[in-house]
């Protein structure tokens, strides 16, 4: 083999090599994801300080009652897990998007969630895939038509029991969930936990994107994209 050939065989080797690491590059980034939204620790509490607690909801002076609000303070976030399938790979990976851009309040009245009301601004969504989220933005979820989604409850939820500080509780019912201009009722399960000043809550909402009239955008090595989703919710609510 002459100089030149030899140097074209070389050329397209550095290429091949180049690509796949490229390649190798983004499959690790795209499944490398995080995990779904969970309570954070239960806070730790000395007997002493658990008895106070006690004694302080049973004689009323400490409860959560009362209206709350999404604290700005970055912790509280809104997203997507979804399953795309990557032409390189064999199974689906999981994409995630989150956007901490989040605002709305929630009403506590004893063993009742009476009202909760959530606005997301989805053109901060965020991933791992920079491509995957302009993708989004223009098409598909076209948040640049549609930036906001939003979350209410469709009826009070009823809790087994009034929350106990620092004790975690869960809810279920109904909600209405604004995306991409139509609304749709959804199932609601939902767990939280007051640590006293403040309140967390989290939970993965089963949703379809074409039941939101979205046609889920392909991009890059990206070849298919599962229509079911979870909508990932963590929210850090504080006094109003």
């Amino acid at each position: 083999m002459g100089r030149t050939g030899k140097l074209v065989v070389a050329g397209v080797v550095v290429l091949v090599l180049a690509l796949a690491g490229g390649w190798l590059l983004f499959v690790a980034r795209t499944s490398d994801s995080p995990p779904p939204a969970a309570l954070d620790p239960a806070p730790t509490t000395t007997l002493g300080q658990a008895t106070g607690a006690t004694e302080a909801q049973a004689d009323g002076a400490a409860t959560p009652d009362g209206t709350w609000q999404v604290s700005d303070d970055g912790s509280s976030y809104v997203g997507y897990r979804v399953r795309e399938q990557l032409a390189s790979l064999g199974s689906p990976n999981e994409a995630v998007g989150r956007s901490t851009a989040v605002t709305g309040t929630m009403e506590v009245a004893g063993d009742t969630v009476e009202a909760v009301k959530i606005e997301a601004d989805l053109t901060q969504l965020t991933s791992d895939e920079p491509r995957r989220d302009n993708a989004i933005r223009q098409r598909g979820l076209e948040s640049e038509q549609y930036p906001t989604a939003t979350l209410e409850l469709a009826e009070p939820i009823q809790l087994a029991s009034a929350p106990v500080e620092g004790e975690e509780v869960r809810g279920q019912g109904k909600g209405r969930l604004t995306v991409h201009g139509v609304t749709r009722e959804v199932d609601l399960d939902l767990q939280g936990r007051w640590n006293g000043s403040t309140i967390q809550v989290v939970g993965q909402l089963p949703v379809k994107m074409s039941d939101f009239q979205i046609q889920a955008p392909r991009f890059g090595p990206v070849v298919s994209i599962e229509d079911s989703l979870a909508v990932d919710l963590n929210l850090v609510f504080e006094r109003a």
